[in-house]
């Protein structure tokens, strides 16, 4: 620290030009974040100075935390369900596990060796959460649409498991578990059922109003214990905006984690009251037509994204559920570095070979698109005459 502060404008330059350094929107294809809405960055700015974590103080920003959870779990088929605004995705799936680990111990089924059942599509969330909490992930096969299959569900539940984890919306590939059906077979068996959406939380239920064939994947399931929603991916919230949620109160209450801290029913104790205020902005302000056609526009956008691919010689990994996009690139670790040093973003799949990701979320528009594929193409040949040189 300078024993003597700088001036605020040299401060503002110093910020401004580490800010200059980021990549803009326009050309990361692999985020499943995007700019918050301004409405939503007005929002957070005027409640920069918030707490969550101490409610005595800051009452009204609590207020609308509350609305805010009353807003998705009426969104998710359960008005009368309850839930917290927290961090993301991870934090949101930690709280949803530690509520199924002890709602085992309160039906006297837990073990010494707790389990829970996910796909090998699981989002890698999971794999802190096992590791920080001593449960053992049992991974099962997902099915030739890389969904977990009910059926392997259903044979992988034993005494020792605790929950499923099913993903409605991998943020890898934008796949779809069939809740549904797994929610079905888990029935007899009264096993907690975690739905992570986190990715799809915010899509699903738009783009099912659109009548595209997606499967219903909230509380409207008699199975669907919790379930993960991100408001900072497509709800267009300032980062950090999640969000846990239960089907049951008594699921939610503190004592069911912490102890003595009545006011804290997430695993953080201090929590930006900015968070709350800049989804509740845009949940108001959008409404749930503003959200089908930000939906709408994105799947026309994904659905031009492709074509533009085809006309370009690039097959698909899998045909899109929602719109992330996986191309069969040849070298694709290679062309996203040469991608990378030319300022534009993708991703490349963790379990396939050859394949590029690329996430149509808002700023991803078709002159984006357009401008975008001739660079994919020059970095590919490249790529290839320099594998072909070897």
């Amino acid at each position: 620290m300078r024993l003597t502060g700088l001036p605020e404008t040299a401060v503002r330059e110093d910020i401004a030009a580490a800010l200059a350094e980021d990549i803009p929107w326009p050309r990361v294809l692999n985020s499943i974040c995007t700019a918050p809405h301004p409405l939503a960055v007005e929002a957070a700015h005027a409640a920069a100075h918030t707490n969550l974590g101490d409610v005595r103080i800051f009452r009204g920003t609590k207020r609308i935390e509350r609305k805010v959870v009353a807003l998705l779990l009426e969104l998710l088929g359960r008005p009368q369900g309850a839930g917290s605004l927290v961090s993301g995705g991870t934090e949101a799936n930690l709280l949803a596990v530690l509520a199924a680990r002890q709602d085992a111990r309160a039906a006297g089924r837990l073990t010494e060796h707790p389990e829970v059942v996910v796909g090998s599509t699981v989002h890698f969330s999971f794999d802190k959460i096992f590791s920080a909490l001593g449960i053992t992930p049992v991974r099962v096969p997902v099915d030739d649409g890389l969904r977990l299959a009910p059926e392997s569900v259903e044979k992988a539940v034993s005494e020792h498991t605790i929950a499923v984890v099913a993903t409605a919306g991998s943020s890898e590939l934008g796949v779809v578990d069939r809740v549904d059906a797994i929610a079905a077979v888990l029935e007899p068996h009264g096993v907690w059922l975690h739905v992570d959406a986190a990715t799809g939380g915010f899509i699903i239920p738009f783009a099912r109003e659109l009548g595209l064939p997606l499967p219903q994947f909230d509380f409207s399931l008699d199975g669907v214990r919790s379930i993960t929603i991100d408001p900072h991916k497509y709800g267009l919230a300032n980062v950090p905006a999640g969000a846990i949620l239960f089907r049951a109160q008594e699921a939610y209450q503190a004592d069911s984690f912490f102890l003595d801290t009545p006011a804290h029913t997430t695993l953080l104790g201090t929590r930006p009251g900015s968070a709350a205020m800049a989804t509740y902005a845009v949940l108001e302000h959008l409404g749930r037509e503003g959200f089908v056609d930000v939906t709408r526009t994105n799947f026309e956008n994904t659905r031009y994204l492709t074509g533009r691919l085809a006309e370009a010689g690039y097959g698909l990994l899998i045909e899109p559920e929602l719109n992330i996009v996986v191309a069969r690139v040849p070298h694709a670790a290679e062309v996203s570095r040469l991608l990378g040093t030319r300022d534009w973003i993708v991703s490349t799949s963790r379990r396939f070979d050859d394949a590029v990701r690329i996430v149509v979320a808002r700023h991803v528009t078709r002159d984006v698109i357009d401008e975008f594929i001739p660079v994919l193409v020059r970095a590919d040949q490249e790529i290839r005459a320099e594998v072909a040189a070897r």
